[in-house]
């Protein structure tokens, strides 16, 4: 249940990978799975006055660090996939500031990421702040009360995309491995573009159709060098 809610939900294919969740996941699971068993082994002992008692100590310690690694999970989900016009960002729930989402009078999604654009703050102390964000790694993105639709910035995001062909370059080795991505997905290097997405652990290429502007996906591919 929340391996499927984890990689189908929060983390949809591929930024499970893009955010570095692998790491969390896998402490997760040896939590779980082999510290538990591990204290029941050390402390079981038939006709142990204590034993019971320390069986209970055991499960306990074993669903807090459950729910802490659920919490951390939770509260890493990627929630926007923002374009700046020349990249995209991934934004992570715990890197937008509650009093951002009071100023947007809006709410961080539950199950999954939404696509957003962004526009420019018009009062200059709030281009300032924003400004002086980007030395911790935020951006626009990060800024809820400064989203608009995607779509309001087709226009420029396909003027300031590159050729998918660009992407062999970037990905040497990868060549097939990029036609088969666009092929599945019903595409290929002629009627693609694409732009990076800047993420924690590895950023990717966002997919586009150069023709609509229409998001395709987003590929595991380096998006520059």
């Amino acid at each position: 249940m929340l391996g499927a809610l984890t990689w189908f939900v929060w983390y949809p294919t591929p930024l499970f990978r893009a955010v570095g969740g692998a790491d969390v996941f896998a402490t997760l699971l040896a939590v779980d799975v082999m510290i538990g068993p591990l204290l029941t082994w050390i402390v079981f002992r038939p006709g142990k006055a204590s034993l019971r008692m320390d069986l209970t100590t055991i499960i306990m310690l074993q669903a807090i660090a459950f729910s802490y690694g659920v919490y951390t999970l939770f509260d890493g989900r990627p929630v926007y996939i923002a374009a700046l016009g020349h990249r995209f960002d991934l934004v992570r729930a715990n890197e937008v500031d509650p009093s951002d989402l009071k100023a947007a009078g809006k709410h961080l999604p539950w199950f999954g990421p939404q696509w957003v654009g962004t526009r420019e703050a018009t009062d200059a102390k709030e281009r300032e702040r924003v400004l002086f964000a980007a030395d911790a790694g935020a951006d626009y993105g990060n800024f809820p009360q400064y989203h608009q639709p995607l779509a309001a910035m087709r226009a420029e995001i396909l003027a300031k995309a590159s050729p998918a062909a660009a992407l062999r370059a970037l990905n040497p080795g990868a060549s097939e491995a990029i036609d088969r991505w666009l092929a599945d997905h019903g595409h290929d290097v002629d009627n693609t573009v694409f732009q990076g997405i800047k993420s924690r652990n590895e950023d990717m290429t966002v997919m586009i159709d150069r023709h609509s502007g229409d998001i395709i996906g987003i590929a595991p591919f380096r998006p520059w060098k």
